[in-house]
């Protein structure tokens, strides 16, 4: 049967060699809420997912043999080629093209004004949180509920006018009661391809799930898009009972709490965990949080409600970069939240990042004292780089290494790690090396606290942190290392 609307998640495992190292697949929940809503409101929705697909030939098969009448495809600006591909093909076919998400959101007209073979691709862009507003949109073009006379009528929408320019509609508010929608609709999606893929990759496999909705910081690099700076929660009960349902129905080894911060509300976190006990529903799982919000006793109850890993934002070891970042904490609490999670039998996972606008050769030093003081148990270091709609991005954007009006990536692949934009000192070069220095010293601090390896390791580790850190000195004092001349990558 034709569906009335086949949602699309646009990232190819095949075409990024990043996600092919990581093989850590989840599928975007927020398709799963919108098929959820959907539903509920009688509409036929299928899935179309590329991730263990091979190339764009499958999904033009699917449109030539089921021929939905509107295709919504969500996009992330590192799948961003791939989305607009796609689009293109379900316009071929004479489908209405809509477009979400968190780059849709953060820059609609990259999406609104591409055009193949002279025509738009893009019918639409739904605006930050999408499942009324979609609901809304398929009313109107099946005519069903209340439909709107005019696209115009519905808030939260972006599109063109008859010139052609984007012009937005008017706000739509967010859901107040997270817990009034249904849960996401799981059963549209092949979850033992992604089983399959985590256990022959990890000897085990991981589901995720989302509790709030927001965040209420104001981090300078971070792009609210879709959920914005407010905060909403669902209820402890709400989300025990959606855990209890996902260990019954799939039993995952594992689930990744995908909120941008968990513990913002203190007392929630004691209450989910009375309720997650209370059902039965304890699954180990991981989470991310912020160092200033990391205590003792909301710690305590993550563990005993299951948390076994904790991601912290901890950036930089240095106060000028936090502050510079506007990040809201202070290198003591890194320490005192890695600290803690070590006590109470937490792991730890530091997200680090490198070449923010004022961080110099000192600030570095300070990353690299935090990392081996703190020991954590896993880390990954980002060069800095600017989202649209942020602060950073603003404050780089006449530096930028690539022309903001074209479509295409700012990446090749996902998590490519290069620098986007000009600094007074230093390049890619020479960050790639502080990202490799940075691994070697931990592995180094590692050894002096007593792990244990063989003397062919620790000699490689020993060797190799001398040699890395040869090589970052090197290359920051090299004559001319203050004034290479950035070139945006081919085809830029």
């Amino acid at each position: 049967m034709r569906p009335d609307i086949t949602l699309v998640h646009p990232l190819f495992i095949s075409k990024d060699p990043m996600e092919q190292r990581l093989m850590t697949p989840y599928f975007p929940l927020g398709l799963m809420y919108l098929a959820a809503v959907l539903r509920q409101h009688g509409y036929t929705v299928e899935m179309f997912d590329c991730t263990f697909r091979e190339d764009y030939t499958e999904f033009d098969a699917y449109m030539q043999r089921v021929k939905p009448r509107v295709v919504g495809i969500t996009s992330l600006i590192t799948v961003r080629r791939h989305a607009l591909i796609l689009g293109e093909i379900a316009k071929r076919h004479g489908a209405t093209v809509i477009y979400g998400g968190p780059d849709p959101t953060g820059v609609p007209e990259r999406y609104l004004t591409y055009r193949s073979g002279g025509e738009f691709v893009a019918d639409l862009v739904v605006f930050d949180e999408g499942e009324l507003t979609l609901l809304d949109v398929m009313n109107t073009l099946y005519r069903r509920g209340n439909p709107a006379e005019d696209w115009r009528d519905i808030p939260g929408l972006r599109l063109r006018d008859d010139e052609g320019r984007v012009v937005a509609t008017a706000p739509r508010p967010l859901i107040a009661d997270l817990d009034t929608l249904p849960f996401p609709a799981r059963d549209l999606v092949d979850m033992d391809a992604y089983r399959r893929a985590w256990k022959a990759a990890h000897g085990y496999w991981s589901l995720s799930l989302i509790n709030t909705r927001g965040c209420p910081y104001a981090c300078a690099w971070c792009q609210k898009a879709v959920f914005g700076r407010t905060y909403r929660s669902r209820s402890p009960e709400n989300s025990a009972e959606e855990m209890r349902l996902i260990k019954e129905t799939y039993a995952p080894d594992m689930l990744r709490i995908v909120d941008d911060i968990t513990g913002v509300r203190r007392t929630w976190v004691p209450q989910w965990r009375d309720a997650i006990l209370a059902r039965d529903a304890r699954i180990p799982f991981e989470c991310l949080t912020r160092v200033n919000l990391a205590t003792e006793e909301m710690l305590t109850a993550l563990k005993e409600a299951g948390c076994v890993k904790i991601y912290f934002g901890a950036e930089s070891g240095s106060q000028k970069v936090l502050d510079a970042m506007q990040k809201g904490a202070r290198v003591e609490q890194i320490e005192r939240a890695a600290a803690l999670c070590k006590r109470i039998g937490i792991r730890t996972y530091f997200f680090m990042m490198v070449g923010y606008p004022g961080e110099e050769w000192e600030d570095l030093l300070a990353s690299v004292r935090l990392l081996r003081k703190t020991l954590p148990d896993e880390f990954s270091t980002t060069i800095a780089y600017p989202l649209p709609g942020t602060k950073f991005y603003e404050q780089v954007r006449d530096r930028l290494l690539f022309q903001t009006d074209e479509w295409h990536l700012d990446w090749e692949y996902t998590a490519q790690n290069r620098l986007l934009f000009q600094r007074d000192r230093y390049n890619t070069r020479f960050y790639r090396w502080v990202v490799r220095w940075f691994h070697k010293e931990w592995e180094d601090a590692w050894l002096s606290a007593g792990k244990r390896v063989d003397w062919r390791e620790r000699l490689k580790i020993k060797v190799g942190v001398w040699a890395m850190r040869l090589m970052v000195r090197l290359l920051a004092h090299l004559p001319g290392a203050t004034t290479i001349r950035f070139q945006p990558a081919p085809g830029r």
